[in-house]
């Protein structure tokens, strides 16, 4: 695996975006919160430049199944390709709602009940007293994360049965620098203490997943 990849000019120009779409959410949080509160507002652009970079990777994850179903790969690449297009796909309608406020679609009497935003989606579910964003959406998925980006490249570096696995499987891994920038943009949005902070980071990882799967890390078959 590439422990340095070298990084393109396309690259450097998709993570300056990045960090000033980033810095300048910190520059309206600190001197307009007005402006700030429009930034982040739901269906406002950081939501829906989620939902756009989640159904980018979900495109991008649909056109690796097809080629690699033309040049032969393994099943289990395709399997791999076929789940990522899903999952990405299924984010990004849970992003927007599927669609409901921007087409106007009314709640079933179900989220209404029991959707604490009264939306058609799962993340907000609250079942009993457990709401499922917070036990699914933030704890398990903060802790898959954290392991993505850095401990992913190390076990398939230094555990043979983990080596094996990716190769076997093919999951799309984040090269150093992907790593590296999502750590220095989670630090500047953790500046930010207001409501809404969160759809800052959710856009900041949508961007650097659709990144990563547009170039994912190299793996060599030998160890």
């Amino acid at each position: 695996m590439n422990r340095l990849a070298r990084i393109t000019k396309l690259e450097y120009f998709f993570f300056f975006i990045l960090f000033a779409f980033s810095g300048y959410g910190l520059f309206l949080a600190k001197t307009d919160l007005a402006a700030y509160r429009i930034f982040v507002q739901e269906d406002g652009l950081v939501e829906n430049l989620t939902s756009l970079f989640l159904f980018g990777v979900s495109m991008v994850s649909i056109y690796r199944l097809t080629e690699y179903k033309k040049a032969g790969k393994p099943a289990t690449w395709m399997i791999t390709a076929a789940t990522m297009a899903f999952l990405f796909f299924f984010a990004a309608g849970e992003e927007i709602s599927w669609g409901q406020r921007i087409f106007d679609i009314q709640s079933s009497e179900f989220f209404l009940e029991h959707n604490k935003q009264a939306e058609t989606n799962l993340h907000n579910l609250v079942v009993g007293e457990t709401s499922i964003n917070k036990l699914i959406f933030s704890q398990i998925l903060v802790s898959v994360l954290v392991i993505y980006f850095l401990l992913s490249r190390v076990l398939v570096a230094k555990v043979g049965f983990i080596r094996k696995l990716e190769i076997t499987f093919h999951v799309p891994l984040p090269k150093i620098q992907h790593s590296v920038v999502m750590i220095l943009v989670s630090a500047l949005i953790a500046l930010i203490q207001l409501p809404k902070q969160p759809e800052l980071l959710e856009m900041s990882f949508a961007f650097i997943f659709f990144m990563i799967f547009m170039n994912p890390a190299t793996i060599e078959k030998q160890d």
